[in-house]
């Protein structure tokens, strides 16, 4: 069994481990060792980790039973190794999953939608909500809310319970597991179910943006921005803008306007 260290402290970004299992099959090299910060790929709808092990770069990772498989393309001749992380890829992934959850308890607390399904991607990242229909009015509302959370930067926790544990707790969604259930509890005001790697605090977040709502297979589907994504994407409607005067501008032979 992996030691998923990952999800005992997401914020290590390198870690001396041991390689206790190699496989070489079509041309890559299936490394398995004796504990990885490397998050896997598709697993609970976050994605991957991305990283070296001894600088060779890890081309993917996945989970098989209890163990990490960690994929590379060049032999690693030595059993100590250490394995390093893309930490601003860690810190982005972290930001959308756990602005993932606060805006999935905001459409909870304040209309009853529940979410039935999620992704986050390396660009773009969505909620699926079980709700009809809503307006902008009531979007702006579930917007604010989030960030209001954000800004009182409330913990973010996570813990394991056992099964009949379960009725303790207000929990958002029923779990997969049967047994030792992770927990990511925002504070008191959300539990959900949850293997992801999490941000410490709401105000890590940042900003949480929702870019539009669009009607599918009889509910809503969300898509949303948060953090660093949130802030760059501003910075590119600003740029945007800005060409657009200087287009208009130069349309006009540089005559001022009144927008100007």
């Amino acid at each position: 069994m992996t030691k998923k260290v990952y999800l005992e402290n997401p914020y290590i970004r390198q870690l001396d481990g041991r390689i206790v299992q190699k496989r070489y099959i079509d041309d890559k090299y299936y490394i398995k060792t004796n504990q990885t910060i490397f998050y896997p790929n598709l697993l609970d709808g976050q994605p991957g980790d991305k990283g070296t092990i001894n600088g060779i770069k890890v081309l993917d990772v996945y989970e098989d039973g209890d163990d990490i498989i960690h994929v590379v393309d060049e032999n690693i001749p030595s059993k100590n190794v250490q394995l390093s992380i893309d930490w601003d890829n860690r810190l982005d992934y972290m930001q959308q999953h756990s602005g993932q959850h606060l805006l999935s308890a905001a459409f909870y607390k304040l209309y009853n939608g529940e979410t039935i399904g999620f992704y986050i991607g390396e660009e773009h990242s969505y909620v699926d909500v079980d709700i009809p229909y809503m307006d902008d009015e009531h979007i702006n509302k579930i917007e604010l809310f989030a960030n209001k959370i954000i800004y009182s930067n409330f913990s973010i926790k996570a813990y394991t319970i056992k099964k009949e544990d379960m009725n303790r707790l207000p929990v958002r969604n029923e779990p997969q597991a049967e047994s030792n259930i992770r927990i990511v509890e925002i504070d008191g005001i959300d539990f959900s179910p949850c293997n992801g790697t999490h941000l410490r605090s709401t105000g890590e977040i940042g900003i949480i943006k929702i870019r539009d709502v669009q009607a599918h297979k009889g509910h809503i589907r969300v898509n949303f921005l948060c953090g660093y994504r949130a802030l760059k994407d501003y910075g590119d409607i600003m740029e945007e803008n800005r060409r657009l005067k200087e287009s208009i501008k130069s349309m006009q032979g540089g005559k001022k306007t009144y927008s100007e």
